[in-house]
């Protein structure tokens, strides 16, 4: 039975295990050596094939029949990123964390904690702050782009579900060792004064990135391809006592639906 077919039956129960034995499996010690490396000279690391066979096409069903019903459209710009565009599909984490029992326990796993934090060298944590737990985000047409950016919270890792040829555009750059100034957000001056570096992932891969001084975007789609994925959002220990502020998150996946339960 291959993993399309396996959607009922897999529970959340059984993501953590599922985890921990493909990670003992899969990531040995030189592997875990080598992404580390690889992290630590360009703080993002595509980890290839991290989701296990059988929980991916689980998981890819689940987001993607989410997607289909509560997906919202956005075509914008933000001034807070330099006026870089956002042109995509999204669904927010309330919505997820009714409809995705496979996703927040892919999240909330311990297994995948710890392996994020071995993979960056530091402790990591959930998110403190609900609605950058989990979300999902689609590139669905030609000129489809989540554009230049930076992230408030220091991690990222982001589970890819489709993703076409990178001829078709839908891959990831990334600009390592800057900054973001929120009241003058200067992309150009980040290209120009460093390296950018590209990426391209298929589906079951994932990457981790250091997303609060990495700028990042996703190339524009061009054709017919398709890009969804699931982003995560972990926590520095550091971010746990940070001020942040949520402005882009909130606008385009909608924040939480009582700020109460931000924590």
């Amino acid at each position: 039975m291959n993993a399309e077919s396996s959607a009922l039956r897999v529970d959340a129960s059984e993501v953590s295990s599922l985890l921990a034995r493909h990670f003992a499996k899969e990531f040995d010690a030189d592997r875990m050596a080598a992404l580390r490396a690889q992290f630590d000279a360009e703080h993002i690391v595509p980890l290839r094939q991290l989701c296990p066979p059988e929980l991916f096409g689980p998981i890819k069903d689940e987001a993607c029949a989410i997607m289909d019903r509560y997906g919202v459209t956005h075509d914008l710009v933000f001034k807070i990123t330099d006026n870089t565009p956002r042109s995509m599909t999204t669904v927010g984490q309330p919505v997820i964390k009714d409809e995705g029992p496979l996703i927040d326990a892919f999240y909330f796993a311990p297994e995948l904690i710890a392996f994020v934090g071995d993979v960056v060298g530091e402790q990591v944590h959930s998110c403190p702050y609900a609605g950058e737990h989990y979300v999902i985000s689609r590139l669905g047409k030609s000129g489809d782009t989540h554009g230049w950016h930076w992230d408030d919270f220091t991690y990222g890792i982001i589970l890819v579900l489709e993703a076409p040829h990178y001829t078709e555009g839908g891959f990831v750059q990334a600009v390592p060792n800057t900054s973001w100034d929120k009241e003058n957000p200067d992309v150009y001056g980040a290209l120009i004064s460093s390296q950018v570096r590209s990426y391209a992932l298929e589906p079951g891969d994932a990457y981790v990135v250091k997303t609060n001084t990495t700028m990042h975007r996703v190339h524009p789609i061009r054709g017919e391809g398709r890009r969804t994925i699931v982003n995560m959002t972990l926590a520095s220990t550091d971010d746990l006592t940070r001020p942040m502020t949520h402005e882009t998150n909130d606008t385009l996946f909608g924040g939480v639906r009582d700020p109460r339960s931000a924590g």
